[in-house]
């Protein structure tokens, strides 16, 4: 049942929608009122959020406060398009085996105070206890003051890239409760009834013409699209975890996320317990036409587990062109007579692009000489048929953290269906992480013993309003990366 818990979470996107409870006493950090603030439609930004739920970055569970938190708090680093670590309180992070050692520049507080390693520690114990941050924090086992200037992470296993985990909210140490100080770029205040985020002064190198942002309430996410079609808000984001796209009257731009989708094999199945047919199946499949008509456009494809827009692989070769004769030859290798035995394949059928997924995938195999039973199930019967071990093949999806750690799907992870835990490819992870081989080799590895099929990495789909003048270079750490840049028509 653990596994089964584990895959629920996943496949509906939903690691970042769990609430959870502060218990902390201390003093209690409210919002200032506004004095003199324009109260005029001119010039603000409009963004929906729950007024139901904490405006708090540990303890928010919508989507929606969540990202607006990500303008009140800073992190020790921030990711950019390619889930490169950028310093934002830090001012270094070094990895060294099991220990990250972190030295803090020179921020400041909303109040003015200075940013500290206590503050720093204060706020890793919290994120550890929520939710939001919990999978991206779950390697680190610790976090210590070395200095007035210095944390020292400790991890449970080695990871060459934790720095990349480390962009969980700082908090100023004691201070609870809805919108406890933080060092972002706008601070909260109120007028009357109405959340506003004005320009954070004590924020260096940051005047957008965005001054003044009015959080405007709404009923549940369900209402979000419709909010930004009447115009009471002026930005939407959409991760398409439905598996449905709807086109709305505004701006829409496609933002790749950390969203992997993959093809697994069940490694006790009496075809696939071979590499070589594995291997066949991997040549017979077009990416580019999977990612181009099932996913609607919405998705990137991807050669290797990882995120193509990872800079780590930025000067790697990675593309493997379809090659039918290639899967042709290898199946001749294997000796096995693949129309004696039908093979299942497992989809999620309430996920559209999964499912269309999985039929072009049925279809690749079938002109292989394949025997292909698809079974579509809605999500209760998928994940229990995944428990039960009844399939030879299925379509997941697992949203990555940002450092790629792959763990969830080799070693015996959570989500380690069908995965043999003593494979090459697990065993050469472990050495990847530790330093024991270069990344390529890994990969390398990974792609003779190949225990999945990496498909494509989705997109989410982000709207403006039409008087939003926006160049959109948000990126999948922060839908407002870019909000310095954005101005009104």
């Amino acid at each position: 049942m653990k596994k089964a818990a584990s895959l629920i979470l996943i496949l509906s996107l939903i690691f970042t929608v769990f609430c959870s409870c502060d218990g902390n006493d201390g003093p209690t950090a409210d919002p200032a009122v506004v004095s003199n603030l324009d109260n005029t439609k001119e010039g603000i930004l409009k963004l929906a959020y729950s007024k139901a739920d904490m405006l708090d970055p540990f303890t928010a569970t919508m989507n929606a406060n969540i990202q607006i938190m990500g303008l009140v708090y800073d992190g020790l680093f921030k990711l950019n398009k390619a889930y490169e670590p950028v310093p934002v309180i830090a001012k270094n992070g070094m990895v060294s085996s099991t220990s990250v050692n972190v030295n803090l520049g020179d921020a400041v507080f909303s109040d003015g105070s200075p940013v500290t390693a206590r503050d720093v520690v204060y706020s890793f114990e919290k994120a550890k206890l929520s939710p939001t941050y919990l999978e991206k924090l779950r390697n680190f086992s610790g976090a210590n003051v070395a200095a007035a200037n210095m944390v020292v992470f400790t991890l449970n296993t080695p990871d060459p890239y934790a720095v990349s985990c480390l962009t969980f909210p700082v908090v100023k140490e004691g201070s609870t409760g809805n919108l406890p100080v933080g060092s972002g770029r706008y601070i909260p205040e109120i007028s009357g009834e109405t959340t506003y985020l004005v320009v954070n002064k004590n924020k260096p190198n940051f005047n957008p013409a965005v001054k003044t942002i009015m959080l405007v309430p709404v009923r549940d996410s369900s209402s979000l699209e419709s909010s930004l079609e009447i115009g009471n808000t002026g930005f939407h984001y959409n991760d398409l975890s439905s598996g449905v796209y709807s086109r709305i009257n505004a701006k829409t731009v496609d933002m790749g996320i950390n969203n992997l989708v993959y093809l697994a094999f069940n490694s006790a199945s009496e075809i696939f317990s071979d590499p070589l047919l594995r291997q066949a199946v991997g040549f017979a499949i077009n990416r580019k036409e999977i990612t181009a008509t099932a996913f609607q456009g919405h998705a990137r494809e991807t050669y290797s587990p990882f995120n193509p827009d990872w800079y780590a692989l930025a000067s790697k070769d990675l593309i493997l062109s379809t090659d039918i004769q290639k899967s042709l030859t290898l199946i001749e290798e294997s000796g096995i007579d693949t129309t004696e035995k039908e093979i299942s394949l497992l989809v999620n059928k309430e996920n559209q692009f999964k499912l269309e997924t999985a039929r072009f995938i049925r279809d690749y195999l079938v002109n292989l000489g394949f025997n292909v039973n698809l079974k579509e199930y809605e999500l209760q019967y998928y994940t229990e048929a995944l428990e039960l071990g009844s399939y030879d093949m299925y379509i997941g999806e697992v949203r990555l953290s940002p450092n790629m750690d792959l763990s969830v799907l080799l070693s015996g992870g959570a989500l380690s269906f069908g995965i043999n835990p003593e494979s090459p490819v697990c065993t050469r992870y472990t050495q990847f992480l530790s330093g024991g081989c270069e990344l390529m080799d890994f990969v390398n590895t990974f792609n003779e013993d190949l225990p999945f099929i990496p498909l494509c990495y989705r997109n989410a789909a982000v709207s403006y309003s039409n008087e939003m003048q926006v160049e959109a270079n948000c990126c999948d750490g922060d839908v407002f990366y870019d909000i310095d840049t954005w101005s009104f028509r």
